[in-house]
């Protein structure tokens, strides 16, 4: 079967701010875990279709709002992550957890507000939910809610992400590629044995179509591959045994796709791998991969996994950095044809990705 997309939709800067209008500003987007809301004042700032948005745990309540001031407009948070009050750092203006100004230094300088006036002064405010222990936003006005838009992966997704333990890694890779290459790149196994060679391949029986199952939930989707070492096998009995009461388990390496641009995925649930994939222009994304280790049997210490949180984080780490070759071949590539790509029925991820994607853009 042929792509759906031709290779300008890879590097057109048109394109590429079509996409944010209609289909960043138009999802929900993963914006952060619950640690990193659990202190009153924790916030975490994003863009969505360029405009800046901060997270914030005010006063027990996790708000989104545009991140500009109303006085003369300066970013208020101006760190991808921190703790401190929603106050403005240029005059001081602060916010309350609605978003309206309550502290207005020098005060009595200005004209008298009215209790309307103020309110009218209000951060624009943005849809939060949450899925288990993950938040999503939305830039829409009117979002569907948050388990509509995840359909049948709600109770999937919550049931996973509330199995999260320890944060082992965070790693972030400027890649430069197009964000469509990277996600496609995570959606098909087809490239395991070149590219992983030393790694993934010698994991994974990707042989045949048979050792994979495929999962839509437009515009979602999933895919199980079975693993050569087996749960049951001595030495998988040895290394998870201190995860042997895990709620959420997985026979093989379980891999979802929460359109637009969060992937989430599983070894055994032992390991989970949360990452983020965010454009930043035509041909290029920050790629940031967060790494878990599943909650630990009652009276299991984290000095009891380290090692096998090590490999976890070498692994992980090494997959990464081949993964960041290829697609950035793939975007020097892009820019001297015109043609659509082939897919193979062990793309067919790709393939439902591309409708579902054009389907947003149209």
């Amino acid at each position: 079967m042929n792509s759906q997309i031709s290779a300008d939709y890879y590097h057109s800067e048109k394109i590429f701010n079509n996409e944010q209008k209609n289909i960043f500003a138009k999802t929900w987007v993963f914006v952060g875990f619950t640690h990193d809301f659990e202190k009153p004042n924790d916030f975490k700032t994003i863009k969505i279709n360029g405009t800046p948005i901060v997270i914030q745990n005010l006063r027990g309540e996790i708000k989104a709002f545009l991140n500009v001031c109303s006085h003369r407009f300066s970013v208020i948070q101006s760190e991808k992550s921190g703790n401190r009050p929603l106050i403005c750092p240029y005059h001081g203006w602060a916010y309350s957890k609605n978003g309206i100004p309550t502290g207005i230094p020098k005060k009595p300088l200005f004209k008298k507000y009215s209790k309307d006036e103020l309110c009218k002064m209000k951060l624009e405010e943005y849809s939060i939910e949450k899925c288990g222990n993950l938040y999503f936003t939305s830039f829409d006005k009117n979002p569907i809610p948050l388990r509509d838009f995840l359909g049948s992966y709600f109770d999937e997704i919550e049931l996973m992400s509330n199995n999260f333990g320890k944060r082992i890694d965070v790693n972030r890779l400027d890649i430069k590629s197009n964000w469509k290459v990277i996600i496609e790149n995570t959606m098909e196994a087809y490239h395991l044995g070149l590219v992983h060679s030393d790694t993934l391949a010698n994991l994974m029986p990707v042989t045949s179509m048979e050792n994979l199952t495929f999962s839509f939930n437009s515009p979602h989707s999933n895919y199980l591959i079975p693993l050569i070492i087996k749960e049951n096998s001595k030495k998988l009995k040895y290394l998870h045994k201190n995860f042997s009461q895990r709620g959420f388990k997985v026979d093989g390496f379980i891999h979802y796709l929460i359109f637009p641009n969060l992937l989430i995925s599983s070894s055994y649930g032992t390991t989970f791998n949360v990452s983020i994939i965010n454009p930043i222009s035509a041909s290029k994304t920050e790629f940031i991969s967060n790494v878990f280790l599943s909650k630990l049997n009652e009276g299991s210490e984290l000095s009891d996994v380290s090692d096998f949180a090590d490999t976890a984080v070498d692994y992980n780490r090494k997959v990464f950095d081949e993964d960041k070759i290829a697609c950035e071949a793939v975007q020097e590539g892009v820019k001297y044809t015109s043609q659509p790509g082939v897919l193979s029925l062990e793309e067919e991820r790709v393939h439902k990705f591309q409708q579902d994607y054009l389907n947003y853009l149209k």
